[in-house]
């Protein structure tokens, strides 16, 4: 697993950040508008020689694989010059491709491709207005158009764009048949890819203005940047922009590796990055108010610049059927020759491993008859589970193993989870057990360790987490259930809510007050739930989930229990939060699942007189979806990463969770609707499990931390904006 550049292609970024700056400041670039073209930045761009950056070395090209290119777009998204470098790096890779000639493309002739087929009518070039010449595919030919082409006009992104005509008697063949329509079709998919790079390039720096602007701007004596009505907005915007950047670098490494699934991966990179960056800008741009409205302001660049990129292809769900057809269809898709690259989103060959361990397991338990109890469960409580995994120390894989664990590494943990949403099994019995049992680890007493790791490790007991209160709900330090020294104990009295394993456990992570300071009064516990004084009733949510209200009278505890330091108690919920929302795994398999379920209905359904399956709006809506479950993965992967290659970013868990849980609602919804009336039934049949998990979707947003918190985590900690909770 590598989610960093190479070191020759972090030089190849930072030579043409430099160069950019250079040569591409803000005042160029709006001088350059005038004309579409900025002459002085192109010749650097050339003399760089990044025009041939795709061609072969063979043909006087530098080889490049299509990460470097993605580096390329990247750094160009970023500062948004006006010259047409995409274009003409896809253009001169398929001029040679087919023996062309591109001596003049490496001195700084530009060539552009032609993004629709030539059928005679009028079609918008970007670049047209400074090109020599145009490649576009008639037929069965592709072919050669020779500028200049057509008359300057006013358009969003002040480019040098000019409608052209082109069809079979214009300009000459270049190559015939279906291995030159195949290669223009691949460069089609290449030109997708690098524009949607660009895209988010582009997008993320209007975020990052708009965020260092509200970090100095103050209104109402404060810096805008802590209203919440201004970050939240800014941060999930950020997520959907940092996911569609992920989610180019996980399609080249699909490219690279011919996985299946590449070629609809190219098309949900396209789709997904006009989807999320377009609004993203519009939001950049109001955080600046008035100012941003105007030319004088830096927003205005890149509102324009991703509307036009974005939309030069025409209608972005244009690409959903396409998606569709390359996913449900086996349509069979000409695609770009990506080279080798080292990023890599898959799992070390050690984890996968292990994995392989954990899977063996579930296909011999996940019957058929216990998938159907696990659909009905209420707590997703499954002993005999936990047994199997126990016996081979995985049920805690990375504790250490003196003490039942196989001291797996992080990436190995994250890859058995995964296992769990595979077969949509419940996952939460022992996240939370594992997150008690780390506390104790790292924060118990000796003598609490020599009973509760044990007890744990060998799925003999589990455990609850008692934060959450009527009165105080995400702001846990607002707790008022108290813990009153007395010895050699402490007498917990009080009341917590959603205490979701309180009827199965034999510990609660019990967060108490013990002094009168907000934050450094509180006080954690592993307080066992067998002492008296301690009562749990039930609660039953709309997602047809069991958690409880506990409550806790004159409940007597060890000090031996105690976790950390007496009013420490912020150190320990530190470490236990991050373990909390640390992933977004659970998010994956459960859109996965309601998928699933709606691809299997679609498959058997009629509808407009034919299966659903072939109906194009429920194919736009499965590949809407399919999209927002491969955004969700990556942004999964990446915490995974960052806590397996120890540089974790704080902001990444809640990124994944917030991205996550959101989508599981949006996606439920669509889903739902997509498969009405059928979906209104419950039960375990296909639609029974969008059904259900669409329940189960709303709480998620509240669960381990409501997304109204991990926006404004991701907004202080991704954005580095000012704290909006006060």
């Amino acid at each position: 697993m590598n989610l960093e550049l190479s070191e020759d292609q972090e030089m190849l970024k930072d030579a043409l950040t430099r160069a950019f700056a250079k040569a591409s400041p803000p005042a160029r670039i709006r001088e350059a508008e005038g004309s579409g073209h900025d002459a002085v930045t192109w010749q650097a761009f050339v003399e760089m020689g990044l025009p041939l950056l795709r061609v072969a070395e063979a043909h006087g090209g530098a080889g490049a694989s299509l990460m470097d290119a993605v580096v390329v777009a990247e750094v160009f998204g970023e500062f948004a010059p006006v010259i047409p470098a995409l274009d003409v790096i896809v253009a001169a890779r398929l001029l040679a491709r087919l023996g062309g000639n591109v001596a003049g493309i490496a001195e700084g002739k530009i060539a552009a491709l032609a993004l629709r087929p030539g059928d005679g009518a009028a079609q918008l070039i970007a670049a047209a207005g400074v090109c020599d010449s145009v490649l576009f595919v008639s037929g069965a030919e592709v072919r050669v158009a020779a500028g200049p082409f057509g008359e300057p006009e006013a358009n969003i992104g002040s480019s040098a764009a000019r409608r052209i005509v082109l069809g079979p008697d214009i300009g000459t063949a270049l190559a015939s048949g279906p291995d030159a329509v195949a290669a223009y079709e691949a460069a089609i998919d290449e030109w997708k890819l690098l524009n949607a790079a660009a895209t988010a390039s582009a997008a993320r720096k209007a975020i990052l203005l708009a965020a260092d602007y509200a970090k100095e701007r103050h209104a109402f004596g404060r810096p805008i940047g802590g209203y919440q009505g201004l970050a939240h907005p800014l941060a999930e915007a950020h997520c959907e922009v940092e996911g569609a950047a992920l989610l180019v670098w996980r399609t080249v490494e699909a490219l690279s590796n011919g996985t299946a699934e590449a070629g609809a991966m190219v098309r949900m990179s396209a789709w997904w990055a006009a989807e999320a960056c377009r609004p993203a800008v519009i939001k950049a741009m109001r955080v600046f108010g008035g100012y941003g409205m105007t030319m004088e302001y830096d927003a205005q660049i890149y509102f324009r610049r991703v509307t036009q990129w974005s939309l030069l292809a025409g209608n972005p769900d244009d690409d959903l059927p396409v998606i569709a057809d390359r996913l449900w269809s086996g349509a069979a898709a000409a695609l770009p020759d990506a080279g080798a690259t080292a990023i890599s989103f898959e799992y070390p060959e050690s984890a996968l491993q292990i994995a392989a361990t954990v899977r063996a397991i579930f296909a011999d338990h996940a019957t058929f008859e216990r998938r159907e109890q696990q659909f009905v469960s209420d707590d997703f409580f499954d002993p005999e589970l936990y047994r199997k995994l126990a016996a081979i120390n995985l049920l805690y894989p990375d504790w250490p193993v003196e003490h039942g664990g196989s001291a797996c590494d992080r990436f190995s943990v994250s890859a058995i989870k995964k296992v769990f949403t595979e077969f949509d099994w419940g996952h939460v019995v022992i996240s939370v057990s594992d997150m008690l049992g780390k506390m104790v680890l790292h924060f118990g007493s000796e003598e609490a360790k020599a009973e509760i790791l044990p007890r744990l490790a060998a799925a003999e007991a589990y455990a609850a987490l008692g934060y959450s209160e009527p009165s105080c709900g995400s702001d846990i330090f607002a707790a008022r259930t108290k813990a009153v020294r007395d010895g050699d104990d402490w007498v917990i009295d009080g009341q917590k809510m959603f205490t979701s394993q309180g009827h199965l456990a034999q510990y609660a992570l019990m967060l108490t007050r013990t002094g009168e300071d907000k934050h450094g009064g509180v006080t954690l516990f592993a307080l066992p739930l067998d002492a008296a004084g301690y009562r749990c009733d039930e609660i039953k949510t709309i997602g047809n989930e069991r958690t409880n209200t506990t409550f806790y009278e004159g409940v007597r505890v060890s000090d031996v229990y105690r976790l950390g330091e007496v009013n420490g108690g912020v150190k320990v919920l530190a470490a236990a939060l991050t373990m909390e929302q640390g992933s977004g795994d659970h998010y994956v398999g459960a859109i996965k699942n309601m998928l699933e379920g709606a691809v299997e209905w679609a498959r058997g359904a009629q509808r407009g007189g034919g299966p659903a399956i072939e109906n194009p709006g429920i194919r736009a809506g499965l590949a809407r979806s399919a999209v927002r479950l491969e955004v969700v993965d990556v942004l999964s992967r990446r915490t995974a990463w960052g806590a397996g290659v120890d540089k974790p970013r704080k902001h990444y868990g809640p990124t994944a969770k917030l991205f996550g849980s959101e989508s599981w609602v949006k996606c439920g919804s669509e889903l739902m609707a997509l498969a009405a009336p059928d979906t209104l039934l419950q039960g375990f049949t296909a639609t029974g499990r969008i059904e259900q998990d669409y329940r189960r979707s709303v709480p998620s947003t509240i669960y381990a931390g409501t997304s109204e918190v991990q926006r404004s985590i991701v907004a202080e900690a991704g954005l580095g904006l000012p704290r909006t909770r006060t």
